[in-house]
């Protein structure tokens, strides 16, 4: 029973873990190689709300962790029946559940591009202090790369 509680407790925080990021990590394949930069001028900024995204490892440690509590239910073919249901049901819950776990706050930017006709949007999580890096008028780069940053010029 101790080794089943330790399962599920390191299946928990690794599902937890799995799902925190940070809007200002960056890449692997971003590091050492030239990315594509721009500079412009924020034009707008608005407050968004980013979702998380479902996650096919979250499903798969909460059809583990259903499956093991399901364990302790039943017998025979009942006993077959709940750990069915609680795999299923820890998969459904575990794929989903990063969708609110992944969610934060962000902006999104409206930035007049250098020598461009057309303005850009780019949407980036807040800071640590939950504030706008940025105010209409600054002077920012923005970093293409796997994922677009946008940072004090």
């Amino acid at each position: 029973m101790e080794i089943k509680k330790n399962l599920i407790i390191f299946l928990t925080l690794f599902f937890v873990y799995s799902c925190t990021s940070n809007p200002y990590n960056v890449s692997k394949d971003d590091a050492q190689v030239v990315l594509n930069t721009d500079t412009g001028k924020i034009m707008d900024i608005v407050p968004v709300k980013i979702r998380g995204k479902p996650s096919e490892i979250g499903s798969l440690v909460g059809g583990a962790i259903g499956g093991i509590i399901s364990e302790d239910v039943g017998s025979g073919t009942g006993k077959e029946i709940a750990v069915i249901a609680g795999t299923t049901i820890g998969g459904v819950i575990g794929y989903y559940s990063t969708v609110k776990l992944g969610e934060h706050n962000g902006f999104q930017y409206v930035i007049s591009i250098d020598g461009e006709d057309k303005p850009i949007g780019v949407v980036q999580g807040i800071d640590k202090d939950n504030k706008s890096l940025f105010k209409v008028g600054d002077n920012v780069s923005i970093i293409y790369g796997e994922q677009v940053r946008v940072l004090p010029n």
